[in-house]
């Protein structure tokens, strides 16, 4: 019986920790295990992701379900990020654009000095999945968030010279560089950002021009497109 009741007590414990969701897009590693690591002594339970912040939000903000367990929740959660060094300028119940909370939960969204998620020149905001256009041929560019590329769909040219994988970067804004895994042989693209409406809405286009007529890549352009 004395076992029961402690699992119980495990269970209610677990369920009425309010769950926080630290957007950590432009947090590097380091600072996700350490901003984790207080809200876990705080008594919270993190889930960290990578999802792309609301369109409104420019500075640290989080929102918060009105059906939090703890209505002390969201001033602890303040409180313990202005201990180490974070500051929330926005706080919102319920949602945040088309982000909704409606469990015992928080999302907390940390912007670092110097970054603004809305200007879309943060390396971070590229990291997408692009599908060729403009030729022949059907090929993939995946830009990873963690600085990684891989071509998909390859001609055996491109596995031969080891140009399918490597290391992506802005080396100045709007150009964008793709480095092969042997170093040897670079990439380099135009980036555009714009906007496109359909029947259901507006689309967000992220475009890849090459720079230069590239053989291995069929003179194609890559396009990637994000339904708000």
């Amino acid at each position: 019986m004395s076992k029961y009741l402690i699992l119980v007590a495990l269970l209610f414990c677990s369920c009425s920790q309010t769950t926080v969701h630290l957007y950590s897009r432009y947090l590097s590693d380091p600072q996700i295990e350490a901003i984790s690591k207080e809200l876990v002594a705080a008594d919270f339970l993190v889930k960290p992701n990578q999802l792309k912040f609301p369109q409104s939000v420019t500075q640290s903000s989080l929102t918060y379900s009105p059906l939090i367990n703890n209505r002390n929740a969201v001033n602890k959660l303040i409180y313990t990020m202005r201990e180490v060094g974070w500051d929330i300028e926005n706080t919102r119940m319920l949602f945040i654009d088309n982000h909704w909370y409606k469990e015992n939960s928080i999302a907390l969204l940390l912007v670092p000095p110097g970054v603004n998620p809305q200007q879309i020149k943060n390396q971070q905001d590229w990291a997408n999945e692009y599908t060729s256009q403009n030729c022949n041929t059907d090929l993939t560019i995946k830009l990873q968030l963690d600085g990684q590329y891989q071509i998909l769909n390859l001609k055996s040219q491109l596995l031969k010279h080891g140009l399918a994988r490597g290391s992506w970067n802005f080396t100045h804004f709007p150009y964008l560089e793709l480095t092969s895994k042997t170093d040897d042989w670079s990439f380099y693209f135009e980036v555009k950002y714009y906007a496109q409406k359909d029947r259901v809405g507006e689309v967000q286009i992220f475009e890849l021009s090459p720079i230069d007529k590239y053989i291995f890549l069929d003179n194609c352009s890559f396009v990637s497109g994000v339904r708000q």
